[in-house]
């Protein structure tokens, strides 16, 4: 296989764009020249709990339905979703974040049959947030709420993505030292980007300090 360089220099992942779009494979003719062999590892997140960074797993090898080892043939960009395994029975979702060259993998691979199958990987649908709107503002003022992140005592907490529904009323916050607003939700599954955070220390809904969102 021919490999591809500029420079001195194999682009990863990411690097090589039409427009926005990321570049999945170069062909010469009929003969792919990147990406080619890979020598290194992915990192990733658990879709289940962002919070946790996946120890690196094998950038070139993946496993098949019969839990056997196969070679991977492309370059994952960062924000695909894959299952990884270290069994090829217990599978767990994993959005890749980075791709290190020259690293050492851990024991998980990727489970081939189910790559990019969301199906399975629904938690990983990315920036899901709350479309709400400020509790008394005028004009209307509509914000979006992190749908995986709360803070609880001041702490950062990860929540359950499905946890609040439209018309729940709470408070909302930009970092755990702000002072509260309070919004009520109009909107689940959004893909905005969030700038508050719930405040989850009241622990019961709505918040006792929102009752002028009830009426709203």
């Amino acid at each position: 296989m021919a490999d591809l360089k500029f420079g001195n220099t194999t682009p990863t992942a990411g690097n090589i764009k039409v427009g926005s779009d990321d570049v999945s494979r170069i062909y010469q003719g009929t003969t792919k020249v990147w990406p080619s062999s890979i020598n290194g590892s992915y990192t990733g997140v658990f879709c289940s709990n962002p919070n946790i960074v996946t120890r690196p797993f094998s950038a070139s090898k993946g496993l098949d339905a019969g839990g056997n080892e196969v070679d991977l043939t492309e370059i994952f960009s960062n924000g695909t979703v894959v299952e990884i395994t270290t069994t090829g029975v217990v599978r767990t979702c994993v959005t890749i974040t980075d791709f290190v060259e020259n690293a050492t993998p851990g024991p998980s691979k990727i489970y081939t049959p189910t790559m990019n199958n969301f199906n399975d990987c629904t938690d990983c649908l990315p920036n899901r947030s709350y479309r709400a709107e400020v509790c008394g503002a005028s004009p209307p003022q509509t914000v979006y709420v992190s749908g995986y992140y709360a803070f609880s005592n001041r702490q950062p907490i990860y929540i359950d993505a499905g946890e609040y529904q439209v018309d729940d009323v709470l408070l909302a916050r930009t970092d755990g030292q702000s002072i509260g607003i309070c919004v009520k939700i109009t909107a689940v599954g959004q893909n905005n980007t969030s700038t508050l955070f719930f405040d989850d220390d009241g622990g019961t809904y709505p918040q006792s300090a929102c009752n002028q969102c009830i009426n709203d």
